[in-house]
């Protein structure tokens, strides 16, 4: 089943985590980050990588975090955009 988190607002984008349970009892969870521009809202899908951890929380918190520097990354760069 698809777990879809609410959304996290940092600096005007909105992160969008999604947490999954693997088949050895752990938990995958990786973020989409979006943000509205003149043209709409603007998504950049997986934007971080799958982030595997013992408990839901930690692989959201992985995820987030990595979704963070991306966010901060950027910012400092608007012309550089996620792989």
């Amino acid at each position: 089943m698809d777990t879809n988190m609410d959304k996290i607002h940092y600096k005007g984008w909105e992160i969008v985590p999604t947490v999954l349970p693997t088949s050895d009892n752990k938990f995958t969870a990786s973020c989409d980050i979006e943000r509205a521009n003149a043209d709409g809202v603007e998504v950049f899908e997986g934007a971080t990588m799958q982030f595997v951890r013992d408990t839901e929380d930690d692989a959201i918190t992985a995820a987030c975090e990595e979704a963070i520097r991306q966010i901060d990354n950027i910012i400092a760069n608007p012309l550089v955009r996620l792989a």
